[in-house]
């Protein structure tokens, strides 16, 4: 297994990094990870990242956020946001977004290089299963269904789950 190197050993504020430049990191740490079949995509407002590890494959399709503006399209100033400073937002806004999911992919590896988590579980969300279906497009609904059935244990909070926490010491056998 290849061990990640932490290639962004400084603190940023996420800005100073082109949107490019943070894709190409992503591609390279999972490479170095052993990943094939890197690829991005996008559509519209969405961006997709798929990959191979293993036997398995992994879609991770996220929304790029547009930048905000205040009220009536203005800036914090109160100056009216003409095309130059709207398309710097949005530049930034972008160079912030894939900073942030460039560490999060670095996060997941780190976990798994070092033991504390499997690819599987890291990316559990984002595998692919046959049918063309993430296991998260595959189980959301399920949950949601799950939240609203009134087949579920009322249990003593009267909320229809069970809000019981749980304990992290490991259980006593009983005698």
């Amino acid at each position: 297994m290849t061990t990640i190197a932490a290639s962004r050993a400084f603190y940023t504020r996420g800005d100073s990094f082109s949107s490019k430049a943070s894709r190409e990191h992503i591609e390279q740490a999972l490479h170095a990870y052993g990943a094939t079949a890197i690829r991005f995509s996008s559509e519209g407002a969405a961006m997709a990242l798929a990959f191979a590890a293993g036997d398995r494959q992994f879609r991770i399709v996220l929304a790029v956020p547009e930048p905000a503006l205040g009220p009536h399209g203005r800036t914090g100033s109160g100056a009216a946001a003409g095309p130059d400073l709207a398309t710097k937002r949005q530049e930034r806004s972008a160079r912030k977004f894939w900073h942030a999911f460039s560490l999060a992919v670095d996060a997941k590896l780190a976990a798994v290089a070092e033991g504390v988590a499997t690819l599987e579980s890291e990316f559990l969300a984002h595998g692919l299963l046959p049918g063309n279906r993430t296991v998260l497009e595959e189980l959301t609904p399920l949950i949601d269904n799950a939240y609203r059935s009134t087949h579920r244990d009322s249990g003593a909070t009267g909320r229809g789950y069970s809000q019981a926490t749980p304990s992290l010491s490991p259980s006593k056998p009983e005698r």
